[in-house]
């Protein structure tokens, strides 16, 4: 008898022991939850957005001596738009043969957009460019872009667009100048050109030319997606 006397003492012991423990560990924590609650909706304003002053994004585009009356931008609305171009004008060039290099005399160059719409899907910037002519000769020519800044307008609200192409732009041919990756490039941004060390150059490959003014084109566009 005695052997089962012990045996229920101690199996008494051991009882009292776990239903303890569970007790202590239960007041000791209590976890729960609570909720949190946003609605965003989609921007409604596509009204044209004002160029800025690339020096001090805060105040409007003061104008450039060298692409006078150039102040108001391109009155585009949308949600995805080329708010202002500026327009090149190169430093005169005295010699009559070539090939020869001229400079911008650009102080405030510079391409704005705006990417306004909810998606964040990214996109692409494009320029195609035209031969400098007048109405006796076309002039085989390139132009690099050279040292160029990419700055946000406002506080950055994403990871910016990325510089594809800062060297030749081949005349007569799309090329790709700025893509914007997805979640990129969401905001308003400044391409800023003819800045640092290099400088945007028109190169003149003719061996020959008449004097006189010749003009050419920048046609810019801006796509809805990287490419």
């Amino acid at each position: 008898m005695r052997p089962l006397i012990w045996w229920l003492v101690l199996s008494g012991i051991l009882i009292g022991s776990w239903v303890v423990r569970p007790v202590a560990s239960q007041a000791a924590t209590q976890t729960t939850q609570s909720q949190i609650e946003v609605k965003i909706t989609p921007n409604e304003d596509d009204s044209a957005v004002k160029p800025v002053d690339p020096d001090d994004p805060s105040q409007p585009y003061p104008g450039d001596e060298a692409d006078p009356g150039n102040v108001t931008g391109t009155g585009s609305r949308g949600f995805l738009t080329i708010d202002y171009l500026s327009n090149l004008a190169f430093n005169e060039i005295t010699t009559t043969g070539g090939p020869v290099t001229t400079t911008a005399k650009n102080q405030k160059a510079m391409v704005q957009i705006s990417d306004r719409r909810s998606t964040g899907s990214g996109w692409t910037l494009q320029v195609l460019p035209t031969a400098p002519a007048n109405n006796r000769q076309t002039l085989a020519a390139t132009i690099d872009l050279g040292s160029v800044e990419i700055k946000p307008a406002t506080t950055n609200v994403s990871a910016p667009p990325q510089l594809i192409n800062a060297g030749h732009l081949t005349v007569g041919s799309v090329n790709n100048v700025l893509k914007a990756d997805q979640q990129a490039g969401l905001g308003t941004w400044l391409l800023l050109m003819n800045r640092g060390s290099q400088p945007t150059t028109l190169h003149l490959n003719e061996s020959r030319f008449s004097a006189g003014k010749y003009t050419g084109t920048l046609t810019w566009s801006l796509t809805n997606a990287p490419s």
